[in-house]
């Protein structure tokens, strides 16, 4: 959606079609040139094409390899606990919180106004203690016969704004010591929501 054409693949298939990190070379406007981090889906189901605990080592080998400017975290409409695991993960411990990061909530094609989903869900949000710098709610569907042609485009812009107003010109880096640490950190939170969820 973001580079106007077909560059990634997609499926709608549950065990989903991105295995490992892939890498997109993005332009919008002028002189504005981004490489977006397309990862491995969390908590795919057994059938999955990746583990979750595979996908989270892909984002930890991620950020240790690569330099962060933004996050973009994106969930389809449902606020479900796992939500708030991977961003304890992801931002708070892969990413020690250093890293701006915004909510991009997809799926909402049936709705006639989507930013209404914002609006109703804000305060769980906060009650679930995550925080955003920005947000959009969008769809990333067409659908048939491209239905939502127009909605696609602004949705598109939507998630474009995120970016230019949130990406830091300078990025993180990991710490040398933290992917081991970070490693354990990550461990320890999983044995502790295990024993909760029992």
């Amino acid at each position: 959606m973001l580079a106007g054409s077909s560059t990634a693949k997609v499926s709608d298939y549950a065990s989903g079609c991105t295995h490992s990190n892939e890498s997109h070379s993005v332009s919008h406007g002028i002189d504005n040139s981004y490489t977006l981090w397309d990862t491995a889906g969390l908590n795919e189901d057994q059938e999955g094409s990746v583990s979750s605990q595979a996908a989270v080592q892909n984002l930890l080998n991620l950020v240790k390899d690569h330099s962060v400017n933004l996050l973009i975290y994106c969930i389809r409409g449902r606020l479900v606990d796992i939500i708030r695991v991977n961003y304890d993960l992801i931002w708070g411990i892969i990413c020690r919180e250093e890293v701006p990061i915004v909510l991009v909530v997809t799926g909402l094609e049936g709705k006639g106004d989507m930013d209404e989903w914002w609006r109703e869900n804000q305060k769980t949000i906060k009650n679930m203690k995550m925080s955003f710098v920005g947000h959009a709610c969008i769809t990333s569907w067409k659908g048939r016969e491209d239905i939502y042609e127009k909605e696609y485009k602004e949705s598109a812009e939507k998630v474009w704004k995120l970016v230019r107003d949130h990406c830091r010109p300078k990025p993180w880096c990991m710490p040398p010591e933290w992917p081991i640490l970070a490693q354990k950190e990550v461990v320890e939170y999983m044995v502790s929501y295990s024993s909760r969820s029992l």
